[in-house]
């Protein structure tokens, strides 16, 4: 949707006003524009973990891998802690309470795992495999996170993803969608054909040298624009966060949103969305290169000289 468009502006009774601060963000479709506001989050504090703590959050981990119903997680979490802790006040609210804690803070990492998604460009779907000749999974994992860090922090790139471990093999991957800037790959990308049990086929792989090297198995498969608007890519990486429970690893600096002062004429429609008033916009309201796009380390000197 841009600003040509036959659709005419929005404007109602609280018509958005000429040059206020908005937040905003993409739902993948459109970008949503509301009034920035300066409260703060109310601070919270942290209880001291106890034993059940530790027991509830391995269960609650085991039943998400056993794909369990949210009834059989209940019922699997509270038969398992009665025999441990038949004396425990009020059991079931204990575990009912936490078993929604636990699916709230894993809706929030989804939500804010989509708008990060959706706002910012990608334009590789990546998949990194644990090899125990190269590495230990402890050094797998703190090594190639270490590598991507750098190679955002010098060459522009952007990463998301999870940790997940093969069906079958039980094999460690690492999923993630990248962003490399044009000209900054580091090695070189070739395709290759392998055998894969799973869809019991040869299939067509495209391997990185720089990160065969470094640490074993890897694919490359480019994402376009549209690829990421379905939501496939993103389906894909939010499939294994919700299977492992696993958090995910982000680059830093990647925006779920941005701020922008907005004019009137940039609005379409007005949407209510969890009790709080917010604006689609049109699309050419926002531009990747001046409002989002990440800077290299060596654009930032050059600016900066």
């Amino acid at each position: 949707m841009n600003a040509t468009a036959v659709l005419q502006p929005y404007y109602g009774n609280d018509c958005p006003f000429k040059d206020k601060l908005y937040r905003i963000y993409s739902d993948g479709s459109h970008y949503i524009a509301r009034a920035a506001t300066h409260a703060k989050a109310p601070k919270r504090t942290k209880r001291e973990k106890t034993e059940i703590d530790d027991i509830f959050a391995f269960l609650y981990a085991d039943g998400l891998k056993c794909d369990m119903t949210d009834k059989e997680l209940r019922e699997f979490i509270l038969t398992n802690l009665e025999d441990g802790f038949p004396a425990f006040p009020d059991l079931e609210k204990y575990v009912n309470e936490n078993i929604d804690r636990m699916n709230r803070n894993a809706w929030q990492r989804e939500k804010r795992f989509r708008r990060k998604a959706y706002l910012n460009r990608w334009n590789y779907f990546v998949t990194f495999t644990y090899n125990g000749k190269k590495h230990t999974e402890e050094t797998f994992r703190k090594k190639l996170r270490k590598c991507l860090s750098n190679l955002h922090t010098r060459r522009g790139w952007n990463f998301m993803g999870v940790w997940e471990r093969g069906e079958e093999t039980n094999r460690l991957h690492f999923h993630c969608i990248l962003y490399v800037p044009a000209g900054e790959m580091v090695g070189k990308i070739t395709p290759k054909k392998e055998y894969s049990k799973r869809l019991g086929k040869v299939k067509e792989t495209f391997s990185n040298d720089f990160f065969e090297r470094k640490f074993g198995r890897n694919d490359f498969e480019e994402l376009n624009i549209m690829e990421m608007k379905n939501g496939s890519a993103v389906a894909y990486i939010l499939k294994y966060l919700r299977k492992t429970g696993e958090r995910i690893v982000y680059s830093r600096g990647i925006p779920t949103e941005i701020s922008k002062v907005l004019p009137e004429h940039v609005f379409v429609a007005e949407i209510e969305d969890d009790y709080v008033v917010k604006y689609v916009i049109f699309d050419n309201v926002i531009k990747w290169e001046r409002d989002i796009k990440p800077l290299t380390q060596r654009r930032r000197k050059r600016l900066a000289a």
